[in-house]
């Protein structure tokens, strides 16, 4: 399976958006969920990178 670059994912898992957003585990939790990117599927906890980018333009 093709690795593909976070840049080119809409959904990220946490440890894909830890490393976007450079913050550790706890903080990107807190962040997802404040911006209203989190989208679960099932179990699985994704963030919507596209969401949480409007959301940073929004605030900062």
């Amino acid at each position: 399976m093709a690795s593909i670059a976070i840049k080119d994912k809409r959904l990220l898992n946490i440890n894909e958006f830890k490393e976007y957003a450079s913050v550790g585990r706890n903080t990107a939790i807190e962040l997802a969920k404040e911006s209203g990117a989190v989208f679960r599927c099932g179990r699985r906890f994704l963030i919507d990178r596209v969401r949480f980018d409007q959301w940073c333009d929004d605030r900062y």
